[in-house]
C-alpha cells in the first residue's frame, strides 16, 4: 500500500506500545489517521530491546496492516536513556560554539554509554571572571545525549517496516510543546509530571527548556504486576479507563516531587529560582487523583491538569490525550523544535553526495576557466609581443631615415612649409561655388576629397538651371572637369518634413579638381610645390607621401547656402 507519502506525522515508542498519529489540521488538532500497536510485557525494558527481531516483526506487520508504508514521522523516545548536561562554552560565535560542544562531548564529557548522539540548546550568555582577573563572555548551553546504538535500532526497525524518520526528540520536548500550545503560554519555572501507565516521568523546565528529567517505575513502588496484559487495543483502553494510583504510590510520588523541587531550587540554581507551576498529564482518573494530593501537599505552588480531551479552541477528542506525546511530535516545526537526536552522520549522508558532486562541478568549471584564461592571455601576449617588435622595427627605420634626411641638409621646417603651401583654401572654394549658382538655386550638400573631387548636391527650380550651373562649374578656377551624376525631382524641402516640392530638382554634380590650390582671385599655383613635398616625403618614408596627403575627406551638409 502506498501509505501517507511525504505527510509528516508523530510516532512514539514506549514500553507499553507504539503510537502513530497524523493531524489533518495543526490548529484544530483534528486527527486524520491514528494507529496503536500494543507491545507484550518485556518487549522493551527500560528502553532497551531484549528481542529486537521480535519487535521488528511486530512493527512490520502492524505497518502493513495499518497502511503506514511511506510515512515520514517525527520520532519521540522516552527519557530514561537521555542525559542532560549544562556547559559554559568560551565562545559566542555559533560555529565556534558548535565546534567546542562537539569537542567537549567527544573528549571531556563523561557519559554512561559509548558513541553518543547529541544536540544542544544555547540558553544564554554570561560574563565569567578568569584566573588572571579578566572577564570572558561565555555561552551557556544544555547538551542532550543518548546512546547512538539505541537510536539507530529504533530508526532501523521503522525504516525496514517502510517508515522514514525525519527527526528524533525526547518525550519531554514533545510533551512540553503540546502543553504550551494547549495552555497558550510558555513554560517558565515549570514541572511537568507525565503519568504513563506503570511509570512516571518528571520534567523540569527553565525558560521553556527542559533542564532535568527523571523516570520513576510505579510498579516497583507498589510491587504490582504489569497493568496491561491483554493483546488487544480495546482491552488496553478499557484497562486505562479504570487506572488509579494506590495510596502507597501517591505517597511516594508526592515525596519524590518534593525532593526534586528542592533539588531544582538549591542544587541547580543556588536558591535563585524555584518551581512555581506543576502541570500533570495522564489518564483522567489518575491525573485528577494526583492533582488533588499535590494541591494539599504543595499549597504554595500552582497545580494544573493538562486537559487535552477538551483543550480550548481544539476539536474535542478523548484519544488526543492517549496520543499526547505523538501529537507533540507531529506539531514539531522549525520554530518550536528544540533538539534533534537523529544521528548526525545520517543527516549529513543525505546531502554529502550532492555536496561532493557540486564541489566537483565547481572545481571542473574553475579548472576550465583557468585553462581558457591562460590560453587567451598567452595568445594576447604573443600578439602584443609581435606588435611591439614591429613597432620597434618601424622606429629603427624612421630613426635611420630621419638621420639620412638631416645629413642631406633637409629640415622638418621645410617639410612643414611645403605642406602648408599644399593646403586647399576651403572658404574660397565654397564662395566660388556659391557665386556661380543660378537664381533660386540652393547648395544642399558638399563632400570632397582634398586635391581630388567634389560631390555637390544643388536644388534648382528648372532643369535648364542645372545645365547652366554645370557650364559655370567647368569654368571655375579649381575645376578640371564637371558632370551631372544624377538629377531627380526633390521631395525633401530641407526643413525635416517630406512634403512634395513640385518644380524643384535635386542635382548631384561630380567635380574633378586640379592638383593645385587657388586663391580668392583665381590665381593658380602650379604643382611644383606638391612635387617638392612628395619628394621630401619619399625621402622620409618611400611610398607614403602620395597616399597620406590625398586620403583626408571632409563633408559639409547644409540645408541652405553657406
Amino acid at each position: 500500500m502506498l501509505g501517507l507519502g511525504n505527510k509528516k506525522a508523530g510516532l512514539t515508542i514506549e514500553q507499553t506500545g507504539v503510537r502513530f498519529i497524523q493531524l489533518k489540521n495543526n490548529k484544530t488538532w483534528e486527527i486524520e489517521k491514528k494507529a496503536f500497536l500494543p507491545l507484550e510485557p518485556g518487549t522493551i525494558i527500560e528502553n532497551q530491546i531484549p528481542d529486537e527481531e521480535k519487535l521488528r516483526s511486530q512493527i512490520r506487520d502492524w505497518v502493513e496492516q495499518e497502511g503506514l508504508k511511506g510515512s515520514h514521522v517525527a520520532l519521540s523516545i522516552p527519557p530514561s536513556q537521555v542525559i542532560i548536561r549544562k556547559m559554559n562554552i568560551p565562545a559566542v560565535n555559533t560555529k565556534q560554539v558548535q565546534q567546542l560542544v562537539a569537542l567537549e562531548v567527544e573528549t571531556g564529557l563523561h557519559l554512561p554509554f559509548e558513541e553518543p548522539v547529541y544536540d544542544f540548546i544555547p540558553v544564554g550568555r554570561e560574563q565569567v571572571m578568569q584566573e588572571d582577573g579578566t572577564e570572558e563572555e561565555m555561552t551557556r548551553v544544555l547538551v542532550f545525549a543518548a546512546p547512538k546504538n539505541l537510536i539507530n535500532a529504533y530508526i532501523g526497525i521503522l525504516e525496514e517496516a517502510g517508515i522514514k524518520t525525519d527527526s528524533v526528540e525526547v518525550s519531554a520536548t514533545a510533551l512540553g510543546r503540546v502543553a504550551e500550545i494547549a495552555q497558550g503560554k510558555p513554560f517558565a519555572d515549570t514541572m511537568l509530571v507525565h503519568l504513563e501507565h506503570s511509570q512516571l516521568d518528571v520534567y523540569m523546565f527553565r525558560e521553556g527548556h527542559p533542564v532535568f528529567m527523571r523516570t520513576i517505575n510505579l510498579l516497583d513502588l507498589a510491587e504490582e504486576t504489569p497493568m496491561f496484559q491483554s493483546e488487544s487495543y480495546l482491552a488496553q483502553k478499557s484497562a486505562l479507563g479504570e487506572e488509579s494510583l494506590s495510596s502507597e504510590q501517591i505517597l511516594e510520588i508526592t515525596a519524590e516531587v518534593s525532593r526534586m523541587l528542592n533539588f531544582y531550587q538549591y542544587s541547580l540554581h543556588d536558591g535563585t529560582a524555584r518551581i512555581t507551576e506543576i502541570v500533570v498529564t495522564g489518564s483522567a482518573v489518575s491525573r485528577r487523583q494526583l492533582v488533588g494530593e499535590l494541591d494539599q501537599a504543595l499549597a504554595d505552588i500552582q497545580i494544573e491538569q493538562l486537559l487535552l480531551e477538551e483543550a480550548p479552541g481544539k476539536v474535542e477528542d478523548a484519544s488526543i490525550n492517549l496520543y499526547r506525546v505523538a501529537v507533540g511530535a507531529a506539531l514539531r516545526d522549525d520554530k518550536n523544535s528544540l533538539i534533534d537526536l537523529l544521528p548526525r552522520e545520517d543527516r549529513e549522508a543525505k546531502v554529502l553526495p550532492y555536496a561532493l558532486a557540486a564541489l566537483l562541478v565547481i572545481w571542473l568549471l574553475a579548472a576550465a576557466g583557468v585553462a581558457t584564461f591562460y590560453v587567451m592571455q598567452k595568445s594576447e601576449l604573443e600578439s602584443l609581443t609581435q606588435q611591439a617588435s614591429s613597432l620597434q622595427s618601424d622606429s629603427d627605420v624612421k630613426q635611420l631615415e630621419l638621420a639620412s634626411l638631416q645629413g642631406k641638409g633637409g629640415a622638418p621646417s621645410v617639410l612643414i612649409a611645403e605642406l602648408e603651401a599644399m593646403r586647399m583654401d576651403a572658404v574660397a572654394v565654397i564662395e566660388e561655388l556659391d557665386k556661380g549658382l543660378t537664381q533660386g538655386a540652393v547648395v544642399r550638400d558638399i563632400s570632397y576629397s582634398q586635391n581630388s573631387t567634389v560631390d555637390l548636391t544643388v536644388d534648382v527650380a528648372k532643369i535648364d538651371d542645372a545645365a547652366a550651373y554645370l557650364a559655370r562649374l567647368k569654368r571655375m578656377s579649381f575645376v578640371t572637369n564637371a558632370s551631372i551624376a544624377s538629377l531627380a525631382e526633390e521631395t525633401d524641402t530641407g526643413n525635416g518634413s517630406m512634403q512634395s516640392a513640385s518644380g524643384l530638382y535635386a542635382v548631384v554634380y561630380s567635380v574633378s579638381m586640379q592638383n593645385a590650390t587657388s586663391d580668392v582671385n583665381g590665381t593658380v599655383n602650379q604643382d611644383a610645390a606638391a612635387q617638392s613635398v612628395q619628394s621630401i616625403g619619399e625621402t622620409i618614408a618611400p611610398g607614403a607621401a602620395a597616399s597620406d596627403l590625398s586620403t583626408q575627406e571632409e563633408s559639409v551638409n547644409a540645408g541652405t547656402n553657406p
